[in-house]
């Protein structure tokens, strides 16, 4: 008998989920004190410029640059740009590829910021010189500018991909031990879905795994204990039948004893074609609780053999078995062969026992004085069967699930002797021949009309073991 086994310091998935969360917010504050740490020590390693630094240096050079005779690139102050203007507004010298329009519009107007860069305006004689800034962190080293983005877009930049990494990182860790959480529930659901009953359940220190698990024990005893109940059940049923089936043995022999008996007396023809069914029947009887003493005795079903065989005889024997159903309820016969193949490959015995029993289904809900008809024939690739009888027909819901076993819900076709087994086990062989079983109503009479289709050539795919009944 598999046991629990607990572990201490159970936590709710709350809790677990908490923990996780906590320490991905930890990291992620860990990183942004570390980035502007990193950022401030660049800043007083003179490694970057501070963002104001453009603007002290403009502010500092606005002296030189009014007093100077010329205005030369050596005035102008690092990480900045300049354009001269004349009094009119012509450029006359500087480094401004573009926005020379706002640098001009800061003289006139006054406006010393546009579109991100700041403006510094320097009134010379008859001319203005207008130096152009950014307030923002800049590499002391030229090359670095050149090749890199500012500092303080690259910190951010890197920070934001270091804390998605870390983000990812804590969602495949806490995806991992979530998972090794719930391997106990995963084991638990393989071993119960293998019938592998008798274990132990190892539950985890998470609460709401716990309650799954515990409920999984509790159905894991249940079905342990249902499952050894149905298979002593099943034994025992199986001794049963295979008891009964023995003892069928002897009554038999008797009725072929006697049968044989009959054949040492003066009979009429038709004495004796009634003894040739008696002794068939019971042969074939006979055989039957063979196969079943045979199948509750060992563990292997009942085996398909297929083999070549000649439609004639197996047509013959059709008629001899259809002869006495239909001659023991007095109802009539009608046998109709068109257009049919030579040879099939087939179970004949199994083949014939799924038409003997759609044969003795026409039979029994046909009236007394009826009539059962059966015409074989070719169609296509199939050698077809019909069997129809004069009786009431299938009822629309019988059209859908007579074919399932113990149905007998059939109002139009009702009796006392039925017990939803006969089409159930003909389907079933024809489904095992790769062939089916189609019902129908006939229009004229409004009796029943059963088809059987059996493929008139098998490939080796089609060879497999028939099921019990």
């Amino acid at each position: 008998m598999g046991r629990v086994k607990y572990r201490k310091q159970k936590i709710s998935l709350t809790v677990f989920y908490l923990k996780h969360l906590l320490l991905l917010s930890f990291s992620i504050i860990i990183i942004g004190l570390f980035a502007i740490l990193a950022f401030n020590q660049m800043i007083n390693s003179n490694l970057i410029y501070p963002a104001n630094y453009a603007e002290k240096t403009a502010i500092a050079a606005h002296e030189q640059i009014k007093d100077a005779d010329e205005i030369s690139v050596e005035l102008i102050p690092e990480l900045c740009q300049y354009v001269v203007f004349d009094l009119n507004g012509n450029v006359k010298s500087g480094n401004i590829d573009s926005d020379i329009n706002a640098a001009w519009n800061a003289v006139q107007e006054s406006v010393t910021s546009y579109q991100g860069n700041y403006y510094q305006v320097i009134l010379r004689d008859n001319e203005y010189c207008v130096l152009k800034y950014k307030l923002i962190t800049q590499y002391k080293s030229e090359a670095l500018r050149k090749y890199l983005p500012p500092p303080q877009i690259m910190f951010s930049v890197s920070t934001v991909l270091i804390i998605l990494f870390i983000v990812i990182w804590a969602a495949i860790r806490f995806g991992h031990q979530l998972k090794a959480k719930l391997n106990s529930i995963i084991k638990a659901a393989v071993k119960v879905q293998n019938q592998e009953l008798d274990f132990s359940i190892e539950q985890s220190n998470i609460k709401e795994i716990n309650t799954i698990l515990a409920a999984m024990d509790v159905m894991r005893i249940a079905l342990k204990t249902s499952l050894e109940s149905q298979w002593k059940a099943e034994q025992i049923r199986k001794e049963q039948i295979s008891a009964l089936a023995h003892d069928l043995k002897t009554p038999l022999t008797i009725i072929r004893g006697n049968a044989e008996l009959l054949y040492d007396t003066r009979l009429s023809d038709e004495q004796k074609e009634c003894a040739d069914y008696i002794e068939s029947s019971s042969l074939q009887m006979h055989d039957y609780v063979k196969k079943l003493i045979e199948a509750t005795t060992t563990n292997d079903s009942l085996q398909f053999q297929r083999q070549i065989t000649d439609i004639s005889s197996f047509l013959h024997e059709i008629s001899t078995q259809a002869n006495g159903l239909c001659a023991v309820k007095g109802i009539g016969l009608e046998l109709k062969e068109e257009h049919i193949t030579e040879q099939i490959n087939i179970d004949p015995e199994y083949l014939l026992r799924a038409v003997v029993n759609v044969l003795s289904n026409a039979v029994e809900y046909t009236p007394i004085g009826g009539k059962v008809k059966v015409i074989t024939y070719n169609d296509a690739e199939f050698l077809c069967i019909s069997i129809c009888d004069t009786g009431a027909g299938f009822s629309p819901d019988a059209l859908k699930h007579a074919t399932e076993q113990f149905y007998m819900k059939d109002g139009s076709r009702t009796s006392k002797t039925h017990y939803g087994m006969g089409l159930y086990i003909a389907n079933s062989i024809l489904i095992q021949h790769g062939g089916e079983l189609i019902l129908d109503n006939l229009q004229e009479t409004g009796g029943a009309k059963v088809t059987i289709k059996i493929p008139c050539k098998f490939s080796e795919g089609d060879v497999a073991k028939l099921t019990e009944f």
